[in-house]
């Protein structure tokens, strides 16, 4: 892929002042920066050597469908690099991640625990070796098969002529805010917000039935907050200092979910590899995953009671439109 529309929208967005910026100045350099990272990364991911590199991979693809999906309006993509092929790509990588997510948790938790405790570990360890060497099999195939090979040419395709619906020529100020909004109101219609611990169980357990309850709904929180944290990532600089506290505070919930999430795949694959009775043959392993959930649960918890506020809410709402504010006061 040559360089010179790269350099065309830099320069775009270089003379700022000379003509308005467009959201299509915004998209180009997002979706380009997904596909040259995936690219630079798969060499590492078929030698793998290095775990972070299937991982780094796994966040681009994430990105990157974030982005068609939050923009397919005012995209003209062909099919091979829609939501659809990207998300079966991104799952098959997923897998792999998972194990090597689900390893580290596992050795952090493994550390000091009672001798019986450590012989079911074994058997556990020995599982995830297994299936991931089965996985990663998978990960080397896929990247060879033609779909694939289509994916990377249909956005290779994309990058080098880019085809947009007229919306996206227009000034940022003036189309930002319907971009982001919906996406913002998505999050907040979310039942998770509004779980409440039962107050008559002690704190740790009272985590441990919300998750068995509400694990689902509180799953799907955290992909739409991730939704809205990676299309806000995009545009801090079109909006004041304010902008950067939200787009931390939704980083933060998408880690605390991912914590979490990460401790219920642990515990789901516990008791594949060991029956139904798991907890009660590792009772010091679930005691420190129940610990880890509430102490991420109380982090948690300020933030939802923050974000439950509608004052909170209309200020986010009222800051995502303030470009139109402006234009409209000029």
């Amino acid at each position: 892929m040559g360089t010179t529309i790269v350099d065309r929208d830099l320069t775009l967005l270089q003379q700022a002042n000379h003509q308005p910026v467009t959201l299509a100045d915004y998209i180009y350099p997002a979706i380009q920066k997904q596909y040259v990272t995936i690219l630079t990364l798969e060499a590492d991911v078929l030698a793998d050597d290095d775990l972070e590199a299937v991982h780094q991979m796994r966040v681009s693809l994430r990105r990157l469908r974030s982005q068609i999906q939050a923009f397919g309006s005012i995209l003209d993509i062909p099919r091979v690099m829609g939501d659809k092929p990207i998300g079966k790509i991104a799952r098959i990588l997923g897998k792999v991640r998972d194990l090597d997510v689900l390893q580290d948790n596992f050795k952090t938790y493994r550390v000091d625990l009672p001798d019986a405790e450590q012989i079911y570990l074994e058997k556990v360890a020995a599982t995830i070796i297994k299936r991931r060497r089965k996985d990663i099999l998978k990960v080397k195939l896929m990247l060879e098969e033609r779909d694939y090979q289509y994916f990377k040419l249909g956005l290779n395709n994309w990058l080098n002529n880019p085809q947009y619906m007229p919306t996206a020529r227009l000034e940022i100020g003036s189309i930002l805010p319907d971009l982001i909004l919906p996406v913002v109101g998505q999050v907040f219609l979310n039942p998770g917000w509004w779980f409440d611990l039962d107050l008559g169980l002690e704190p740790e357990s009272a985590v441990t039935q919300m998750l068995a309850i509400h694990g689902e709904t509180l799953h799907s929180l955290r992909k739409q907050v991730k939704a809205i944290r990676y299309l806000m990532e995009m545009f801090p600089d079109r909006y004041p200092p304010r902008y950067r506290e939200y787009l931390k505070d939704f980083k933060q919930i998408h880690q605390l979910f991912g914590n979490i999430q990460d401790n219920i795949v642990l515990d789901e694959f516990i008791r594949k590899a060991l029956g139904k009775r798991a907890a009660t043959k590792l009772p010091t392993l679930y005691d420190r995953m129940a610990r880890s959930n509430y102490l991420n649960w109380q982090t948690w918890q300020p933030l939802q009671h923050q974000y439950r506020q509608s004052a909170t809410k209309r200020e986010l709402q009222l800051l995502l439109i303030q470009d139109i504010i402006h234009n409209s006061d000029g």
